[in-house]
């Protein structure tokens, strides 16, 4: 009996030794009894713990267990016949003016900014619309605070960064922020417009008004005819343009 007592002892020993060496598996932010919270604060996470190294770790997740939320860009809510008072970025080139109607004709963007709340709850199976597509949420990892989705950029998914007010933006690629097209109009210039072009140097913008419009219009050079999104905001107000602001981009 001695024997047997010491045999099972041994073997229980064993036991926790082998349980004890296993790698611990994670995941937070899903419907799960195992899961445990952290500073995600519901955004679905995978760590092997026992790694050296990140790891892709695929879990298969009920369908039933999915989320279905429809995340979107704030802000996206552009009224193309009778917009708001707003500020928007815009593009357009000196063509879409037309001097003898009094009006300019513009696409409208905003840059990609999501909500950190709804950001923080998205897990598997939520939707997110970025880039003008909508990309089905399959992984997610953590990087420092960047959230790597769907493997990133490079394999066709993306990657977002907190934008310190609230909102996550997209990394696009040399740092640059991403911008959707979220309609386009045809708005009477009002007479008290105000133009502050830095086309040519950030530290010496070109002044005008609706008077001078003409002639600073006839003033730009070839390369400066055309307004980009990235450059340039319009501000609207009672269904007018009021200001034309274009910054300088190396």
């Amino acid at each position: 009996m001695k024997i047997k007592t010491g045999i099972k002892t041994k073997s229980v020993l064993l036991a926790l030794m082998l349980a004890a060496t296993v790698p611990a598996l994670t995941i937070t932010g899903c419907m799960s009894e195992d899961a445990v919270e952290d500073e995600t604060d519901g955004a679905l996470k995978i760590i092997n713990k026992a790694a050296e190294s990140e790891q892709n770790t695929t879990v298969n997740i009920p369908e039933e267990d999915l989320h279905n939320s429809n995340i979107k860009a704030i802000g996206t809510d552009y009224n193309s016949a009778a917009p708001e008072d707003c500020t928007i970025s815009a593009e357009f080139t000196i063509k879409d003016f037309n001097l003898d109607e009094g009006t300019l004709t513009f696409k409208a963007y905003t840059e990609e900014l999501f909500e950190a709340s709804e950001i923080s709850l998205m897990q598997i199976g939520d939707t997110l619309n970025v880039g003008g597509e909508a990309i089905v949420v399959e992984s997610i990892q953590d990087k420092d605070g960047e959230l790597i989705i769907n493997g990133g950029i490079e394999e066709g998914g993306t990657d977002l960064i907190t934008n310190g007010t609230g909102t996550y933006k997209v990394h696009g690629m040399d740092d640059y922020a991403t911008y959707v097209q979220i309609g386009g109009s045809t708005l009477p210039i009002s007479e008290q417009l105000t133009i502050s072009d830095a086309y040519k140097d950030a530290s010496a913008p070109v002044e005008a008004d609706y008077e001078g419009l003409s002639d600073y219009l006839e003033g730009l050079e070839g390369a400066s005819d055309s307004y980009t999104y990235l450059a340039t905001q319009i501000t609207i107000q009672n269904g007018k343009i009021v200001n034309i602001t274009r910054r300088w981009i190396p």
